[in-house]
């Protein structure tokens, strides 16, 4: 099975790191280099997301198809969309905020931004570990034969 999904992923979850790691140091310094820094990370994360969802989707959709996916999975499937949506919207509107903490040359945003970004960081830690779940735990986006496999040791 071809998947799209899991390469942009990781960026989702990677780069939510990078723009913590740079905006704790504009704090700390007050350089605004950092500052300007964080937000061009976070919005890459964003544009990615964008990605992911879409192929996520597609990738859904060969899994759910072809069956490759033990059946206690779909919920989980399910849930893990939804939350994608829920990431995406955390980083949008991490980005907006960032942005207008620049714009404006506001502290205040800057460190609402800051606690964004670290929101943003733990859904998606969350979204990664769902996902991670969805293929070791109950199969998703493997190979049928070998969830066959799986399922008739789980039924030993």
């Amino acid at each position: 099975m071809n998947v799209m999904h899991p390469p942009f992923v990781h960026f989702v979850v990677a780069l939510p790191f990078v723009a913590f790691f740079s905006q704790f140091t504009y704090m700390v310094t007050k350089d605004k280099a950092y500052s300007k820094a964080a937000i061009r990370i976070i919005g890459f994360a964003l544009l990615v997301s964008f990605f992911a969802v879409i192929s996520g989707l597609n990738d859904a959709e060969k899994i759910v198809t072809g069956h490759s996916i033990i059946q206690e999975g779909m919920n989980a499937l399910g849930n893990h969309k939804l939350f994608g949506f829920t990431v995406v919207a955390i980083l949008l509107l991490t980005t907006v905020v960032k942005w207008f903490a620049i714009s404006k040359n506001s502290a205040v945003l800057e460190n609402v931004s800051m606690v964004l970004i670290v929101i943003a960081l733990m859904t998606s830690l969350y979204q990664g570990r769902s996902g991670g779940s969805i293929v070791y735990q109950y199969s998703g986006g493997i190979e049928g034969k070998v969830v066959m496999q799986r399922v008739s040791e789980q039924q030993k």
